[in-house]
């Protein structure tokens, strides 16, 4: 028998890339922000001074664990938040995600049970999947996980992902009450937090409180990305809490890569010591906001009845409901989507209780809500980041005529959120959506 006739157990975990809500999506809408957002200017003198001052340093490997100077930086940024680490507690990663797919390989085996919220961040799904983790989705409100639901799925959980600092999708954050709430129920645990910042600085209104690991939670990380702080294209996250797990995280990089790229976190470094982060960031916020308010204004007018969303109140997205009865998924995939930043719900959605298949088998039905089990079906996320003011309203018109055609609903104003009582839902018409 050939050596490569079967794939080993470890090599299987590929294959649950194909199937269910981590499989690569078929609609295709990647992450980014307007061309206009982009530093373009400073980047090309970070690069001409790097390589001028610093080539035989940037060109070259350099620490497993990343360069001293920017892990003291995020030592200083958390800080800020009552988080106080040294840097060899910080790991600098190729970006968010990266970091996220080392607490995978270090942290889970087959079947643990790890905490989400419902929704979630689709790339930490993508990151966490190969590992075979039993997706536990958590029951939400406008405040975040109900702690009750949280306190049920608590025990003998081996990981809890939450996004306290304005979430992907939706745009909203965990309480100031809620987020003491939930880290006591965590401190008392054995239960690995880890605690996704990557849109943390993105407020647009009042800042944020502090996360869940700056509140006494001890066995636990945060997670955050120079990448949405600086340029998507920079590829640099960091990882940075318990300082045994962060040694474990290092090794576990060590053994696929030497480092994060060193002529990045050079450029990067140079960058943050003239001051980017802090004169650019204000002026990308009110930016962001300008955006979230043009799109939830043209939301209101064009919207058919029964379609609600989410004000976010920071971030990149806003999140919307539905009617009942209409398939967002099935819906995007008959149509022509070019332009529209738009991604179907269920692929942010793990169900109220979840095992390796996603809901695919009629196993691991442990859900305290058996009528919310399924992966929420009507529900998009609408990104902003990427959509430029100019497009805002053709966006918008064009979304609610799908929508419109798919309901048969009358466009033009939105006169309440939520289906309305006796509305009737026609199958999908494929000529429709394309007049649309």
């Amino acid at each position: 028998m050939s050596l490569y006739t079967t794939l080993p157990p470890m090599a299987q975990r590929a294959t649950l890339l194909e199937t269910g809500e981590g499989r690569d999506d078929p609609f295709g809408c990647g992450e980014g922000r307007d061309l206009d957002l982009l530093p373009v200017a400073a980047v090309d003198r970070a690069m001409r001074r790097v390589l001028s001052r610093r080539a035989p340093q940037a060109l070259q490997y350099g620490p497993c664990e990343g360069l001293e100077p920017l892990r003291e930086w995020v030592c200083a940024h958390l800080e800020a938040q009552g988080l106080r680490l040294e840097p060899p507690q910080v790991l600098i990663s190729s970006g968010s995600r990266h970091a996220l797919d080392l607490l995978g390989k270090v942290l889970l085996d087959p079947a643990s049970p790890v905490l989400v919220q419902r929704p979630t961040r689709l790339g930490a799904l993508r990151a966490l999947r190969p590992y075979g983790p039993r997706l536990v989705g958590l029951r939400c409100d406008r405040e975040g996980p109900e702690p009750d639901a949280f306190a049920n799925a608590l025990p003998g959980a081996r990981m809890a992902y939450l996004q306290p600092r304005f979430d992907d999708p939706t745009g909203q954050l965990i309480g100031e009450a809620r987020a003491r709430e939930l880290a006591r129920q965590l401190a008392a645990s054995q239960c690995w937090l880890v605690e996704d910042q990557t849109y943390g600085e993105f407020w647009f209104d009042t800042p944020p409180v502090p996360g869940l690991l700056a509140r006494g939670v001890e066995h636990g990380v945060v997670v955050g990305s120079f990448s949405a702080l600086v340029f998507p294209g920079l590829r640099l996250g960091w990882v940075a809490g318990h300082p045994r797990l962060i040694a474990r995280l290092a090794q576990a990089q060590r053994a696929a890569e030497p480092q994060a790229c060193s002529l990045s976190q050079w450029v990067l470094l140079h960058m943050l010591r003239e001051g980017f982060v802090q004169s650019q960031l204000p002026g990308l916020r009110k930016r962001y906001r300008e955006r979230r308010d043009a799109l939830l204004d043209a939301l209101r007018r064009h919207m058919p009845d029964g379609v609600a969303w989410t004000r976010p109140r920071g971030g990149a997205h806003v999140w919307l409901n539905l009617p009942q009865g209409l398939d967002a998924a099935e819906m995007l995939g008959q149509v022509d989507r070019e332009g529209l930043p738009l991604l179907p719900g269920r692929l942010f959605d793990v169900g109220a209780g979840g095992c390796v298949s996603f809901g695919d088998c009629a196993q691991c039905r442990f859900a305290d809500d058996p009528a919310g089990a399924e992966p929420v079906r009507n529900a998009l996320r609408l990104g902003f980041a990427g959509l430029p003011l100019r497009a805002v309203e053709p966006c918008v018109a064009r979304l609610a005529g799908l929508l419109g055609a798919a309901t048969q609903a009358p466009i033009g104003g939105r006169r309440g959120s939520g289906r309305e009582p006796g509305r009737r839902f026609v199958p999908l018409r494929l000529d429709r959506l394309r007049q649309a």
